[in-house]
């Protein structure tokens, strides 16, 4: 591949568009210094002028990568393009992710082709091959794409005429100049402060941007300790305002937050603690998520739980209980997010979607069985891949493929559930074994058997903690109450992992497959399923008591909290509250009904009209029957229809969410 110098791509002098004239460059970068040349060959591409489309940014954390595509996307938008942002921490990990968040982008009537943006791509890096075998070439020719990440494009990106079609705009620190326009940007416009914490941050943009804040605080022009995760202790006193610290703290704790999602937990300040942390500089903005930036989540959270342990409990639990009601009201991409908040080193090992930069989950392609049962045999698992090797062909829908950035399998996960007894039968006899087991355990088909996950790279490669949360989103019992697991006896982490989930050894299903013991774990996750013990996991490790089984409410208390909203004593003897103290279980009653109706209500306009009366009546301010029926231009009796549809349809969501 060319590696193109920034503003001289392919040899050729920079042209500027004249529709991005100098006097929109300027004001951009009025608000972002240090990137003249980046951008310059940005517009390039938009003009046409530039020789190839698709732009990778790449450099190191700090170095503004997310704020450079930021201002493109202002560019791209006043020069008239449509944009389409994809956050590459947001994407769900299940086969198809990338192709689907990239759906809409394409041209509508006889606009331009859109702009299309790929932050944070180190989090998806091992999707460049389905980028460029699958999505890549299905957008508009004139398309330009752009992809922020942390390491340079890998060799893929090199082969098959790619190298004709990429720029690499790699991001070094800032030059002096630059630095120091920085600083002035910031407010540091005396000349000896501005050399000291120039040469202190090295270059870095972040680093500049905290070391500018530090000495506005405290006047210091050489924090200490010297690293940019702890100078975040120092900036924090100039930044923080008390009104948000419990923004922070959710931003500290959660995998990524939306407005949606401060609503949950900051209900009274949700859109205002949100506009607060997307001005922060140590706040990272991925379309209408935030996220904070790697380099200080972990201070960040370390210092929010020394000074504030018991809210930092507090809001952990009101995390977990949102994303278990998003889970069992049918959004099984909400265990990503449940998953984030274990603690536990064991479940972590074997349940997490941490390994995303380096990986991807997919389905079975031609030429997978080759390679891996190439690499099984060679380790001494002939046996053993003599049985999994029919599932690539007879079942490939219970196979998940785990590839690295070349697109070659590291691993895959076997999974059965009792649609694949036959297919067992006829060519696994233990896989049949344990799914005839599972069916004596569960006859209703809620036990599944985890039969093979291999990473066959190891090393804590994290590729069996994908595979395994991949398998939970794709599998077809949703929120399974048994879960068989076979564990070679000399693998003690999966082992460790199985004890630490409550799996108790069954022994009438070990075996013996090339010469080595198979051990078979049985984990009973208990009738509230796989969904209800996550939940158990992370309230333990709060050190809190789960909430008690079988304490369901009705339809009727559903009601009788929506009468009650603006109560606080009421909402707090309500059967759905949580916590402790009025406040919290008030403000718990409340998140899981606004959840409820963000999950029930669909975009059509009647379903906004059940959306609507809903809200007015009962979340804002009560306002009478007859003004909300005016507003919404309905008579009173079309618009106590829908209000009372909307209760019966809520409160019907509400309690089958609490059923196992």
């Amino acid at each position: 591949m060319t590696t193109l110098e920034a503003g001289h791509p392919a040899g050729r002098t920079p042209v500027r568009r004249t529709t991005i004239g100098d006097s929109l460059v300027s004001r951009q970068l009025s608000r972002f210094v240090g990137r003249a040349a980046e951008i310059a060959v940005f517009g390039q591409a938009l003009a046409g002028t530039l020789d190839r489309t698709v732009l990778f940014v790449h450099g190191p954390g700090g170095l503004g990568k997310t704020s450079l595509l930021r201002v493109m996307r202002r560019l791209a938008t006043e020069a008239g393009r449509r944009c389409h942002w994809v956050d590459a921490r947001s994407l769900a990990p299940v086969p198809g992710a990338v192709a689907d968040a990239l759906a809409g982008a394409r041209a509508r009537g006889g606009e331009p082709a859109p702009v299309v943006f790929i932050d944070s791509f180190e989090r998806i890096g091992a999707c460049g091959r389905t980028l460029r075998q699958d999505v890549l070439p299905q957008l508009d020719k004139d398309s330009v794409v752009v992809i922020g990440g942390r390491r340079p494009p890998d060799s893929g990106w090199r082969l098959d005429g790619w190298d004709q079609v990429v720029a690499q705009l790699p991001l070094a620190a800032l030059e002096q100049a630059d630095a120091l326009a920085l600083l002035a940007a910031h407010g540091i416009t005396d000349g000896a402060v501005a050399g000291r914490l120039g040469t202190w941050a090295a270059g870095s943009p972040l680093a500049l941007t905290l070391a500018a804040g530090a000495y506005l605080a405290t006047g210091e022009t050489r924090p200490q300790p010297t690293t940019v995760s702890a100078l975040f202790e120092v900036v924090t006193e100039a930044e923080l305002d008390p009104a948000f610290h419990d923004a922070l703290t959710v931003c500290a704790i959660a995998r990524e937050v939306t407005v949606e999602l401060l609503r949950q937990t900051l209900p009274n300040s949700a859109e205002a603690a949100f506009a607060w942390l997307a001005e922060r500089s140590f706040v990272d903005s991925y379309g209408d998520a935030l996220a904070l930036h790697d380099v200080v989540r972990m201070p960040v959270l370390a210092r929010v739980r020394d000074r504030r342990p018991e809210r930092v409990t507090q809001l952990k639990r009101v995390l977990c209980d949102h994303f278990y009601g998003r889970a069992v009201a049918g959004d099984a991409g909400a265990l990503v997010d449940l998953a984030h908040l274990v603690d536990t080193p064991e479940i972590r090992w074997g349940y997490r979607w941490e390994g995303s930069s380096r990986f991807h989950t997919d389905r079975v392609r031609p030429g997978d069985a080759e390679v891996v049962g190439r690499e099984l045999t060679a380790r001494g698992h002939r046996e053993w891949w003599a049985a999994s090797e029919p599932y690539y062909a007879g079942r490939p829908a219970n196979v998940t493929v785990a590839r690295d950035a070349a697109g070659s399998p590291v691993g895959h996960a076997i999974f059965l559930t009792s649609s694949a007894l036959p297919a067992c039968e006829r060519s696994d006899p233990f896989g049949a074994r344990l799914l005839r087991h599972a069916l004596r355990l569960s006859p209703d088909g809620r036990a599944v058997v985890w039969r093979d996950t291999v990473d066959l790279v190891g090393d804590g490669s994290q590729v069996l903690a994908m595979l395994n949360l991949s398998v939970v989103l794709r599998m077809e019992v949703r929120n399974p109450r048994y879960a068989l697991v076979p564990a070679f006896s000399h693998n003690h982490r999966v082992r460790a992992f199985c004890s630490t989930m409550g799996g108790r050894q069954v022994p009438e299903l070990e075996t013996v497959f090339d010469g080595r013991r198979v051990l078979v774990y049985l984990i009973d996750y208990g009738p509230g399923g796989l969904y209800v013990t996550q939940r158990d996991v992370v309230y333990r490790e709060l050190g809190l008591e789960p909430p008690a089984a079988g304490r369901g409410f009705t339809a009727a208390d559903v009601r009788a909290a929506l009468e009650s909203f603006a109560t606080v004593g009421e909402l707090a003897e309500s059967p759905l509250a949580r916590g402790v103290g009025s406040r919290e279980r008030a403000d718990h009653v409340r998140a899981l009904l606004r959840s409820a109706v963000d999950l029930e209500f669909g975009e059509t306009a009647h379903e906004a009209q059940l959306r609507t009366a809903l809200v007015r009546r009962f979340f804002d301010a009560r306002e009478s029957h007859d003004k909300i029926a005016r507003s919404m231009s309905l008579s009173r009796a079309t618009y106590f229809r829908r209000l009372g549809e909307a209760v019966d349809r809520l409160s019907r969501h509400i309690v089958e969410a609490q059923q196992p």
